[in-house]
């Protein structure tokens, strides 16, 4: 990690085994993380970064990147209930928390598809409560603000699939037969038995009110990245039911206070010939120099087979795995132009500048981490702090 990487798409073979040099970058290394982090939500406002909750509890930390000196301070406590795929976006410079999941109150036995909305108010260092409900429960979605007050926000579970899935499993927990007809019924199905959310949903936070603003052309998926570039909104694969993904790669142009899909998705493409288009869940995205860049993320090998010969528990038995790849879209294409430190998938991507900080996120195995990664365009060339 002291060491940068630079990478020439005209020596990309040569990149793919060692091309690795000491460089002076323009883009300033953050610290790690005083936590492990992964599964949280965080977000940019005024220069300033915010992360917490999923692995870091009900904790949040900011970094000011207008300070000399970069560090992670501890700020107020999230007040809710401690929750996972929550994620965060500035509106009106207030830091805005929506779903997740979690338990909706200490008596409940199992965790939900939340729809609450927290809100964080920088000057005063303090949470509150929205008095507001997202119209679907919000676990697996993504979202953008796409002005200083509205947010769009995409994808995400079926809520009562959702927990009623974990509804089952507890009341079945000590009959071991029973608990697994539930797992096998619940992956048993295919994609369109799931009902992943394809309304589009709008929250405008000056006037506190959502909007349904169409619906996707294409299936509901959660654990997708979004990237917003100009009025060009880009959709990166996702689950498209649990221990499935997509290779597809959707894109919108916001326009007219509308979101007009093109008619035909791109593919990622595979990292190597020899694997297949299961696509990815919980990978890093973001535009440097308007360059869209998308990096790490994790899948199930073979799921995509399985699930075309209709065995629709599709990542039975595979071995969930974990990606280093960075993929650039690059005069029309995408290539593979670099690799991160390490495999990494589900942590928080924050745009600043020019550059991407790809903050904490989980190894292989799920072992959630520490550190903050820096990817920045520069010349043609992908720059890896």
């Amino acid at each position: 990690m002291n060491r940068i990487k630079k990478i020439s798409y005209a020596c990309l073979s040569v990149m793919l085994v060692s091309a690795i040099f000491t460089s002076t970058s323009f883009a300033e290394k953050l610290p790690n993380l005083p936590v492990t982090f992964k599964s949280g939500a965080g977000t940019i406002n005024k220069n300033v970064i915010y992360i917490g909750l999923g692995t870091a509890g009900k904790s949040w930390y900011k970094l000011d990147l207008n300070n000399q000196t970069k560090q992670w301070e501890k700020i107020a406590d999230f007040p809710g209930t401690q929750r996972d795929q929550a994620i965060a976006l500035a509106l009106n410079n207030d830091i805005y928390v929506f779903g997740g999941a979690g338990k909706e109150n200490k008596e409940s036995e199992t965790i939900s598809a939340l729809t609450e909305v927290y809100r964080y108010l920088p000057k005063e260092n303090k949470w509150e409560k929205v008095n507001t409900r997202a119209p679907y429960g919000l676990v697996g979605h993504a979202g953008i603000n796409i002005n200083n007050h509205e947010a769009i926000i995409l994808g995400g579970v079926n809520q009562q699939i959702f927990d009623g899935y974990f509804v089952d499993l507890n009341r079945t927990k000590e009959n071991g037969s029973e608990n697994k007809k539930v797992i096998s019924d619940y992956f048993n199905k295919p994609a369109e038995g799931y009902f992943f959310n394809r309304n589009i949903m709008e929250y405008n936070a000056e006037s506190n009110q959502w909007r349904l603003l169409g619906v996707m052309p294409f299936n509901g998926t959660a654990g997708s990245a979004l990237a917003y570039d100009g009025n060009k909104i880009t959709l990166i694969n996702g689950e498209i039911k649990p221990g499935l993904r997509t290779s597809e790669v959707q894109i919108a142009i916001f326009k007219n206070n509308q979101l007009q899909w093109n008619t035909v998705a791109q593919k990622l493409p595979n990292p190597t010939p020899d694997q297949q288009q299961d696509g990815l869940a919980g990978a890093f995205a973001g535009y440097s120099m308007h360059t869209l860049l998308v990096a790490g993320g994790a899948n199930f090998p073979g799921s995509q087979a399985n699930y075309a010969q209709q065995h629709y528990f599709a990542h039975q038995g595979l071995e969930k795995t974990w990606h280093k790849e960075i993929y650039g879209f690059i005069n029309n294409q995408w290539k593979v132009i670099g690799e991160l430190p390490l495999p990494l998938g589900y942590g928080v991507t924050i745009s600043h500048d020019n550059s991407l900080y790809l903050i904490g996120g989980e190894t292989n195995k799920g072992e959630a981490v520490n550190s903050v990664i820096t990817l920045t365009m520069k010349d043609k060339q992908l720059i890896i702090e």
